[in-house]
């Protein structure tokens, strides 16, 4: 049986991951969630080192959902450290974040990301974008060396 691909959600907001991890259940998605708390955490994940070094799996993500506002490096920095790297360059980054400002879509953009939402108010519309990713991120899309 195949190993699903997971989810991975860089976001420095406990609740906001809370609160993504559930939409996902909450929508049926199969694909296991991994949220981090931030950009490094994320990096480290990817590259199977610090914490994630002991009992990582080597799988990488079906997509990367990122916000972009965080502290230790946002999510622009994050964009540009992940699209340099040509192993990890395929993986689908969607940017989910509460900017209303058109400059970081056209920035997240500029730097490969593969989709821009807004955070949305409430969690029903959360579990909407959540089914969405799952069919067509999850389901649908597919990267170069995988089936």
């Amino acid at each position: 049986m195949e190993t699903l691909r997971p989810i991975l959600v860089v976001d420095d907001d406990p609740v906001d991951r809370e609160m993504i991890e559930l939409a996902f259940k909450r929508a049926s998605v199969v694909n296991p969630v991994v949220a981090v708390h931030g950009a490094q955490p994320a990096i480290d994940y990817l590259a199977s080192e610090g914490e994630y070094r002991a009992g990582s799996s080597g799988t990488l993500p079906v997509v990367i959902i990122l916000d972009l506002d965080m502290p230790d490096m946002d999510g622009f920095g994050f964009l540009r450290r992940v699209k340099g790297v040509s192993s990890l360059y395929v993986i689908p980054v969607m940017v989910l974040t509460t900017s209303q400002y058109d400059g970081d879509l056209t920035r997240s953009y500029s730097l490969a990301a593969s989709s821009c939402l807004t955070k949305p108010g409430e969690f029903g519309r959360l579990v909407e974008i959540a089914r969405e990713i799952g069919v067509y991120w999850c389901t649908m899309n597919r990267i170069p060396g995988t089936t």
